[in-house]
């Protein structure tokens, strides 16, 4: 009974301390960023520019999303995205070689397409981001699949400031220019509240423009300002409309934007609110 008891505690005390880390580093761990993907030709980055020399630097934790694992320069200029991968655990190469029988193979078969999907879709929001939305995202460099071109290996520190080294030329990232989210930065410049209002607009309106739509585009996480320039952060949710979206459609998706302002500034600065309608009518009339 006092060795069941034993194992008990021990086996307590292992979740206890693993949770505890992953609390404390945000739940980063090396191995949660690192894939077996094939090289995919729609995952070609076009006219790739030259590494930049920022690469050099370290990196050290500044963030977890959804999608992916961030990090700051040494300058503080650059944010490095590295993608999350622990959700294909294990591995499509692995449940394809699995001798299954044929219900199982066909649920196995749904998982796999439905998780190469979601990866697929983020892949594709990063390209969009670089190629053709490289001004209205501040990123400027991004690889997605396996590279022979030697890449540096990248020295990166997490939350509580352990070292790690990983191989960029396995790893899927992007670069980022480093940018403060727009509604803290509002509160700080409020002197300058119309300008960043029609930079803000005037990226969204940019974006729609050029035929694309953000799926998650919330203000109050997703949207920076990064030298005087409104960007949109959050890249994976980048889609490229529909050929048949219409002008209705396009005039709805800015509707969104300023109405997500407007809630915003009803709570904190509700003096702005008599501009976001000017806004708001000059997008129902254009």
């Amino acid at each position: 009974m006092k060795i069941f008891f034993k194992f008990l505690l021990l086996v307590a005390l292992y979740f206890s301390a693993e949770k505890l880390i992953r609390t404390q580093t945000n739940g980063f761990r090396l191995e949660k960023i690192q894939s077996d993907f094939s090289s995919r030709p729609e995952w070609e980055i076009q006219n790739s520019k030259p590494l930049p020399d920022v690469l050099n630097q370290r990196f050290y934790f500044l963030d977890s999303g959804v999608q992916c694992y961030a990090f700051e320069s040494e300058d503080h200029t650059t944010v490095l995205k590295v993608f999350k991968h622990y959700h294909l655990w294990p591995s499509s190469k692995i449940l394809r070689a699995l001798p299954l029988p044929n219900s199982l193979r066909k649920r196995c078969d749904a998982t796999i397409s439905k998780r190469e999907a979601r990866i697929d879709k983020i892949f594709q929001g990063a390209k969009i981001a670089c190629e053709d939305l490289s001004e209205n995202t501040a990123v400027f460099y991004v690889n997605l699949n396996p590279t022979n071109q030697t890449l540096p290996p990248v020295e990166i520190y997490d939350k509580i400031g352990v070292r790690y080294t990983f191989d960029l030329n396995t790893t899927p990232f992007l670069l980022q220019r480093k940018a403060e989210l727009l509604l803290p930065y509002l509160d700080k410049h409020s002197d300058q509240a119309v300008e960043i209002i029609d930079a803000y607009f005037d990226c969204v309106l940019s974006r729609i423009k050029k035929g694309y739509t953000n799926e998650d585009s919330r203000i109050n996480r997703n949207i920076g300002i990064s030298k005087g320039q409104v960007i949109e952060i959050d890249i994976g949710a980048l889609v490229k409309n529909s050929p048949t979206s219409t002008d209705f459609y396009q005039k709805r998706e800015v509707f969104y934007e300023i109405c997500q302002f407007k809630e915003w500034a009803s709570k904190n600065r509700p003096e702005l609110n008599d501009y976001l309608d000017q806004k708001l009518k000059q997008v129902i009339r254009a």
